[in-house]
């Protein structure tokens, strides 16, 4: 995602001569809190939708809990569809029995993965950022990513088995296991 924002950034300067936002701020490094890598460091063009879309529009009506697990739900789906979409379109052929046959695909561990990261969330907001804690600075950035990292397979492994960086490898170097 990184690489394709910019790409494109250096393409729009070039022809247009317009500069856009960054799609990410450097989310591993600079976090101070696990709210912030989600709502203002990691794809920010999918939060500005989210947060227009959604969230502002359920905050008139409910608690901003109940707001803020909406827009995480709606992650969720927009990825379990995301990951449907990829799959059947690239295995569409694949044998019935194959694990890739898109009547084989199991969805729902997207959507764990940002439950996950709303009930994290939720804790750092009842007990205080873990920026605020006496925890030293270079510690920070390794506890918010390490509040992902352990179930990160349950985001990352559909994409993987679902060869949804495929269409990258012509372009980029991927690293693969090798039999």
């Amino acid at each position: 995602m990184a690489y394709g924002d910019a790409y494109f950034s250096l393409i729009a300067n070039a022809i247009f001569g317009l500069k856009n936002a960054k799609m990410m701020d450097n989310p591993v490094l600079k976090s101070k809190s696990i709210a912030e890598f989600w709502g203002r460091r990691w794809n920010y063009l999918f939060h500005c939708v989210l947060k227009r879309g959604i969230y502002k529009p359920m905050r008139k009506y409910t608690t901003a809990a109940v707001a803020s697990l909406a827009v995480f739900l709606a992650s969720g789906i927009i990825h379990e569809w995301l990951n449907y979409s990829v799959q059947v379109y690239h295995h569409a052929e694949a044998p019935k029995d194959s694990i890739y046959n898109p009547d084989n695909i199991i969805l729902g561990s997207n959507m764990a993965f940002f439950a996950w990261q709303f009930f994290v969330m939720s804790i750092e907001k009842y007990f205080g950022e873990i920026s605020s804690a006496k925890v030293p600075q270079p510690l920070v950035p390794f506890l918010v990513i390490m509040t992902s990292l352990p179930l990160a397979f349950w985001f990352a492994e559909p994409y993987f088995q679902g060869r949804f960086f495929w269409d990258y490898e012509g372009v980029l170097p991927t690293v693969i296991k090798m039999d």
